[in-house]
């Protein structure tokens, strides 16, 4: 399973644990976006949407930050000046690549991510990402996060329904993390993720390292 860009944008993971769903976009739209690309940022938010902190410039060669600590770009592009998702397909592979929407609030928070098949919504308690909920395939995911006393990310649990309005939701998954490494600016660079799959009750385990580059 690929783990594209964690901790966050995790209940991605627990659509493919639970069931395998396949992802349809939902056109729910109450995520109250802004429609300006950078807020003034009185946090670092983007940094600590992914769990960072310091004068990052890099992670893992596609995420891209500037020196006040703004997204810059992600896998190549800048997700926040698109004005729709996009999607493309590759004849020769057979692949279809997807170019998000990003929005943020006033503040400058990442409050959704929009592909051509899902909406992603997040809610944040001051800087730090508490639940999010996910829409695609004509069901929902509703996951929160639980932190430790150092603001790390340790915990998932996700449940989800079917998007028939009466929003019934039963146990879908759950995701652990254990911190294994740590560089000299005390942003983890090793992982255990454990996913436990509440529907099938499988449980596996994913060794995960990124590497940081500060400016």
């Amino acid at each position: 399973m690929k783990i594209k860009h964690l901790p966050i944008a995790l209940a991605a993971l627990m659509l493919c644990a639970c069931g395998g769903a396949n992802q349809n976009q939902n056109q729910n739209q109450n995520s109250g976006n802004n429609t300006d690309p950078v807020p003034a940022q009185t946090e670092p938010y983007d940094l600590a949407f992914f769990n960072l902190k310091g004068n990052v410039k890099k992670m893992n060669n596609s995420v891209e930050f500037n020196k006040s600590g703004v997204i810059t770009s992600v896998d190549g592009y800048n997700p926040f000046e698109l004005e729709e998702p996009q999607r493309s397909y590759n004849e020769e592979t057979g692949d279809f690549t997807d170019l998000e929407k990003w929005t943020r609030d006033g503040k400058g928070r990442i409050i959704s991510q929009r592909a051509w098949e899902y909406e992603q919504i997040y809610v944040w308690e001051g800087s730090q990402i508490i639940r999010d909920t996910t829409y695609c395939e004509g069901q929902v995911w509703l996951t929160t996060y639980e932190y430790d006393k150092d603001d790390l990310l340790v915990k998932n649990t996700t449940v989800m329904c079917e998007d028939n309005g009466k929003f019934e939701f039963e146990p879908c998954g759950i995701i652990e993390f254990t911190y294994k490494e740590f560089d000299s600016h005390n942003n983890w660079t090793k992982c255990i993720v454990k996913k436990t799959d509440q529907v099938s009750n499988e449980v596996s385990d994913d060794e995960v390292t990124r590497t940081i580059e500060y400016w």
